[in-house]
């Protein structure tokens, strides 16, 4: 690419599903306006019935189809859930890598010159023939969450935090930006939702924010990192689950009540793979992706409807559907509904017969993660 000119490939990929969401709407504002003419914007997204393989092979037809009436046009292949199919073999073995690969080609090649096009999703490699592609003929945009283990993740939190609050027309004291870090741990999903509450509460983004304020606003919520242990329990990942829980604990002031309000996330978080089990179920939903556009055309009536049967994980983001989708299918109904009760039982005998909270804890983790056993032949 020219460094004279404005690149038109973009990729935005990484780890992060909250930063991935938010440079991505940065790409599309930039190239397609903050209004853009539903004519010169051609959004491809996942749906039911539709194969990964031939969403692909739809963007590559979509930049080599000219604009409608002249002028410019952007293509979005909006969140795609399948760039970990890019194969660095020669040869492709997927359907899927197969057309990222043909995408991979015509972004060698070149696009016309009127054609913008922007992908976003997670799991891209850098080191492979797609994300190569758009590195030489575009730009690559790598979102990864700062990591726990990670000594320097303070740092990164804070330059994200500032970097976010600038794109908002804000500037927050270095207080406010340590404090922010400090309640949000490395959780950079709420990091828009405080920004907006303290901007709100300030009168607008050029209004002083104080860190009273901060502190009025912006609470913890008793387990720095809610996604850390989750995350590694939705992969069945005992180990990382017991390494998170030993940072975590570290970092408290109370080991007993940190103990306890994981305990609590565990039980909330497989009560959410329960009812997503039980929602894909009703509707006959047999993959994580039809999830998100299941979620998405539910009418208010059924939102409601749901939450008074109990299965109110389904009322919230559309978006967060498929990853809950994807680690409800690790477990298995039975072994949902026997976590839960082991959780009931262990927070009971903490409280009644003084067991410690963190063994409880730790051995909750181990019975309920721990891979199943493949049946006996």
């Amino acid at each position: 690419m020219n460094s004279d000119t404005q690149p038109n490939v973009f990729l935005v990929t990484g780890d992060d599903p909250a930063m991935i969401a938010a440079e991505t709407a940065k790409v599309i504002r930039r190239v397609a306006g903050d209004n853009p003419d539903p004519f010169c914007l051609d959004i491809l997204r996942e749906r039911e019935g539709v194969a990964l393989a031939d969403l692909v092979r739809q963007a590559v037809r979509a930049v080599l189809s000219p604009p409608f009436l002249g002028g410019h046009k952007t293509v979005w292949l909006k969140e795609f859930s399948g760039f970990g199919a890019d194969s660095a073999s020669a040869t492709p073995k997927t359907p899927e890598a197969a057309a990222l690969r043909e995408l991979a080609a015509q972004i060698v090649k070149g696009l016309p010159a009127d054609i913008v096009l922007v992908m976003d999703g997670p799991g891209a490699d850098l080191e492979k023939p797609l994300a190569k592609a758009c590195a030489a003929r575009g730009k690559v945009i790598a979102c990864d969450r700062p990591k726990l283990r990670n000594r320097d993740w303070r740092s990164e939190m804070r330059g994200l935090i500032e970097r976010r609050a600038a794109d908002k027309g804000a500037s927050l004291p270095a207080e406010v930006v340590d404090y922010l870090t400090d309640v949000i741990g490395t959780d950079t999903g709420r990091i828009e939702g405080e920004l907006e509450k303290l901007i709100c509460y300030a009168g607008g983004p050029g209004q002083p924010m104080s860190r009273e304020a901060a502190e009025q606003l912006c609470v913890g919520q008793g387990e720095e990192l809610p996604w850390a242990l989750t995350n590694a329990l939705g992969r069945r990942d005992v180990g990382e689950a017991l390494r998170t829980i030993r940072v975590l604990l570290e970092e408290g002031r109370d080991d007993g009540q940190g103990a306890r309000a994981l305990l609590g996330q565990m039980a909330r978080f497989y009560r959410e793979l329960l009812q997503m089990k039980v929602f894909m179920a009703e509707r006959g939903l047999r993959s994580p992706q039809a999830v998100v556009g299941a979620l998405q055309r539910l009418s208010s009536e059924e939102k409601e409807r749901y939450r008074e049967e109990g299965l109110g994980v389904v009322t919230g983001n559309a978006f967060r559907g498929r990853p809950l989708a994807e680690q409800a299918g690790a477990y298995s109904g039975p072994e949902l509904i026997a976590a839960l009760r082991g959780l009931r039982d262990a927070y009971l005998r903490c409280v009644t017969s003084g067991v410690p909270e963190r063994v409880a804890l730790e051995d909750m983790v181990i019975r309920t993660a721990a891979p199943a056993a493949p049946p006996r032949r």
